[in-house]
């Protein structure tokens, strides 16, 4: 998992609860206090699942409330990093069909072709008709509820509404996450090549 994810959710920590809340998180997810972690590297997947839980422990939220205070500190944190990926889509259907694509960009300064393929390979997205979007979602991580919350996000950062359903799900048993986005007021999007089949 690039570093990014967990950098954002331990400076959320920090910017609600300070230095304190940081250090009982890290305690509880058995991960060392002094860990620095670096957008441009790859980190276990385990050691994140370890920090949510334990964020939701140390602070009594749920996993939808924590993903949905994370996805928009992420936001924040993607639009100062990467200003480009929001300018160019004039609306959220074509963000969240470009977000295969970002995705990918986002995984290009890792090392290895494993670490990158492991990152582009979680997304695909597609438009079966303009306000509707179908979105594959396969990772053994299983964060759909942070998926459907950044998708929300995302929607609101362009003054739009949107509703997902959720068509599959490996939480049930099924072999990937898919998800129907439809938005409340379609826009037309051109931009088919970003159709290529969205974390």
């Amino acid at each position: 998992m690039i570093g990014i994810i967990q950098k954002v959710l331990l400076d959320l920590l920090e910017e609600t609860g300070g230095a304190p809340l940081v250090t009982d998180v890290l305690r509880r997810a058995e991960v060392p206090e002094d860990v620095t972690y670096r957008i441009d590297q790859n980190y276990s997947d385990d050691e994140f699942h370890r920090l949510l839980q334990a964020s939701g422990e140390a602070t009594g939220l749920s996993e939808s409330e924590l993903c949905v205070l994370y996805a928009k500190a992420f936001l924040t944190r993607a639009r100062e990093l990467f200003p480009r990926f929001f300018e160019m889509s004039s609306s959220s259907e074509e963000f969240l069909l470009r977000q295969a694509t970002i995705h990918a960009v986002m995984a290009s300064g890792l090392k290895t072709s494993e670490d990158r393929k492991a990152v582009t390979d979680k997304f695909s997205a597609e438009q079966v008709r303009p306000g509707f979007v179908r979105v594959s979602y396969r990772s053994a991580n299983k964060l759909c509820e942070l998926y459907k919350a950044l998708a929300h996000e995302v929607a609101s950062l362009y003054g739009e509404k949107l509703q997902i359903s959720c068509e599959h799900c490996m939480k049930r048993g099924d072999a990937e996450c898919r998800f129907a986005i439809n938005w409340q007021t379609p826009r037309s999007v051109h931009s088919s090549g970003m159709a290529v089949a969205p974390v």
